[in-house]
């Protein structure tokens, strides 16, 4: 049996599917960003303005643990949210992808298990690197990262 990254590599409907995977990861990249900019403004504003005005010096390390902590639920409830109830994000609906499960319906749970590397993302961007590293040095469905192959999900043109 063929690694992923040849069957992928020898098939142009493979080629495009990635491609629009790439495409849609860069548009959720996007939304999540505006997001997490808006909110950690409002955050800021209700964490600073009283220390402000008590004139404490407890800002830098405070804010850096709430946005952490902030960034993470947003990204990961994003993709658990939309993944495990419609089976596609913002941007993948715009390229015309979805999840489905293998086995069984969709679930938060498959969605949960499937998106735990880019929840961590920009932070760790090594774990998602190596779940995509590490889906297409091995064997199995090519439509998969790693995670998809553990969640028995996998991500296919929406219309199929």
């Amino acid at each position: 049996m063929q690694r992923r990254f040849e069957v992928v590599r020898a098939n142009s409907a493979l080629q495009n599917l990635w491609t629009r995977r790439a495409i849609a990861f860069v548009i959720d990249s996007l939304i999540l960003l505006v997001v997490f900019v808006v909110l950690s403004a409002v955050l800021a504003l209700v964490l600073f303005l009283p220390l402000l005005v008590l004139n404490v010096n407890a800002y830098g390390g405070l804010f850096s643990g709430f946005s952490a902590i902030f960034g993470l639920i947003i990204v990961w409830g994003y993709y658990v949210a939309l993944e495990g109830s419609t089976g596609a994000t913002i941007g993948k609906r715009f390229m015309d992808v979805k999840v489905r499960s293998l086995a069984g319906s969709m679930s938060y749970t498959k969605a949960f298990v499937r998106s735990f590397t880019k929840a961590w993302l920009p932070a760790f961007a090594l774990l998602f690197a190596l779940d995509l590293i590490v889906g297409f040095a091995t064997q199995g469905d090519p439509r998969q990262r790693f995670s998809d192959t553990v969640a028995n999900t996998a991500v296919i043109h929406a219309r199929a």
